[in-house]
């Protein structure tokens, strides 16, 4: 590993301090199995509870995910650690809570700011460099690794993939709508931001393309994902793949010869053909029963889908749950995850447990027979044992998880119970609206007092948490959508706050990474073409 890494201990902690009284169960050893299996982590953009057909969508067909779940299994409890993108993706790479990294912020200079933040197309840092990533655990014991798609951790070279564990990368620096782009077909419908420069491609340093071409990126990342199969498998060594979809962050966009041809619209199209590149990979690796045999592969969401204000076309669905993307209600963090491993991983399960994008690092490292670093504290918990896969001894299981909004603790699940220290008002959720479709209704005015700062007057779209005092309790498994807060629990409401207590124990925020800018940082091909930064033709196709 690089020499700007962090060493760890060759101890295996499945957990750290602050999860040791609250989990039950034995620690679970390391699997010696050989040869070590393969991976792959497909991570969708902003794709909500509802929009996979076996998670419910009545008219999006997903025939390859659907297969995927056939084959292996649902989980239906599922979280992500952060619900915005680059906190989101710190947490899953790194196995911790991105407050402990510095990936969080709170837009608008306030700790209660209800929006938070990600890394800007002129970021000025990146996922810190004495942060460990699942890539170079996997690396340090023998794997070839490669990450396609969204990086959204840091566009400048020291903070790209290659910096950061992946032998090799293909994709996109940050979101879609981060610049402009040939191929967006519904770039007039929905803003993009003007500030930043076009949207770039990077092939492992090198900026390939810019404008990007979207029409045909998703086929471009199957390709890629199917090359690096192919190649890691014939070369005999275990591979990690990393595909993180660009996919179905707005502006939608698609093959020309898919665009229109979903009963869901815009979105549907979207989604389909992130199902069409997710089934071209798995076929990829079926096509040897051996590489079958040893593959496991895991999807799951960055974050809930942000629905529409006026067009369902273009927009997501969180199910049955309350909130939406960057909201701290199921709707902005429960997510659709599938888990499959022929022959390991039993087929049609549907797995009911608590589990989070973090315990995907210990998940990948127990069954590699790689260490998780124990000079720092990890959030990360193996689910070997809960998808029930041969071979793996008993783990601990997660019984406590804590959700920021931005870089401040907002919500804590233990067991069924959520507890909620800080809410966006309901009103400014997406509602079934009089048309029939998802909607909000009129942005609302709200006055709050927040820990002795003047009081605000404050719009739907700059709205600031409303602090609970005890926090609001939901029981998730009879109100999943937390629509009715109990009273009454003081003895739940103290179990939590210990939990509390016992977190902030272990809790070193780490250095702010997101807040700062610098226009100097902006990706560009050549700044001296007229416009700046546009170095490829419009696609004639």
């Amino acid at each position: 590993m690089a020499t700007d890494k962090l060493l760890w201990a060759a101890v295996f902690l499945c957990g750290a301090a602050c999860f040791n009284h609250y989990v039950d169960g034995s620690k679970e050893g390391h699997s010696q199995a050989a040869p070590k299996p393969n991976f792959i982590l497909f991570y969708v953009d902003d794709m909500g509870y509802g929009d996979l057909g076996c998670f419910g969508a009545p008219t999006t067909r997903t025939p390859n995910i659907d297969r995927m779940a056939a084959e292996g299994a649902r989980l239906t409890q599922f979280y992500t650690a952060h619900s915005l993108c680059t906190p989101s993706r710190a947490a899953l790479l790194t196995g911790r809570l991105p407050v402990r990294s510095g990936m969080c912020g709170n837009a608008y200079g306030s700790k209660n700011s209800g929006h938070p933040m990600v890394l800007a197309c002129n970021a000025q840092y990146g996922l810190p460099l004495n942060e460990t990533t699942i890539a170079e655990t996997l690396k340090d014991v023998g794997y070839s690794t490669m990450m396609v798609g969204k990086w959204h951790l840091g566009q400048q070279l020291e903070y790209q993939p290659t910096r950061q564990g992946f032998e090799h990368y293909f994709g996109l620096p940050y979101s879609v709508d981060m610049g402009f782009a040939y191929g967006n077909d519904t770039s007039e419908k929905e803003n993009i931001l003007k500030e930043c420069y076009p949207v770039p491609i990077i092939e492992d340093e090198k900026i390939i393309e810019q404008p990007a071409n979207y029409f045909t990126l998703t086929q471009r990342y199957a390709d890629k994902a199917k090359e690096f199969v192919t190649s890691a498998a014939a070369s005999g060594k275990p591979f990690f793949l990393y595909l993180a979809f660009s996919h179905v962050h707005v502006p939608q966009f698609a093959a020309k010869d898919r665009l229109g041809t979903s009963e869901r619209g815009y979105f549907g199209d979207s989604v389909e053909e992130m199902d069409s590149a997710v089934g071209a990979v798995l076929d990829a690796v079926r096509a040897s029963s051996a590489i079958s045999a040893n593959t496991f592969a895991f999807l799951t969401s960055d974050n809930g889908a942000i629905p529409s204000t006026t067009n369902t076309v273009f927009a997501g669905n969180n199910g049955l749950f309350s909130g939406r993307k960057a909201e701290i209600w199921e709707g902005g963090l429960r997510e659709p995850a599938v888990a499959w491993w022929p022959g390991k991983i039993q087929p049609r399960q549907v797995v009911m447990d608590v589990a989070v994008t973090t315990d995907v690092y210990a998940t990948f490292a127990s069954l590699s027979g790689a260490a998780i670093p124990g000079d720092r504290v990890m959030d990360s918990i193996s689910m070997a044992h809960i998808l029930n896969i041969s071979g793996q001894a008993t783990s601990v299981v997660r019984n406590v998880s804590f959700f920021y909004q931005g870089c401040q603790l907002w919500a804590v699940r233990l067991g069924p119970w959520k507890a909620h220290y800080y809410t966006q008002p309901k009103p400014r959720f997406p509602i079934h609206n009089a048309a029939g479709g998802y909607g909000q209704p009129d942005a609302i005015d709200i006055t709050l007092r927040l820990g002795g700062e003047e009081d605000m007057e404050l719009d739907d779209t700059l709205v600031r948490g409303t602090p609970h005092q005890p926090p609001l309790l939901f029981n998730l498994e009879t109100d999943p959508s937390e629509n009715f807060p109990l009273s009454g629990h003081d003895d739940i409401i103290k179990e939590i706050q210990a939990a509390v207590t016992e977190h902030q124990k272990n809790l070193v925020p780490g250095k702010p990474q997101l807040p700062f800018s610098n226009d100097s940082t902006r990706l560009c091909c050549d700044e001296k073409t007229t416009p700046p930064c546009y170095c490829n033709k419009p696609p004639t196709v």
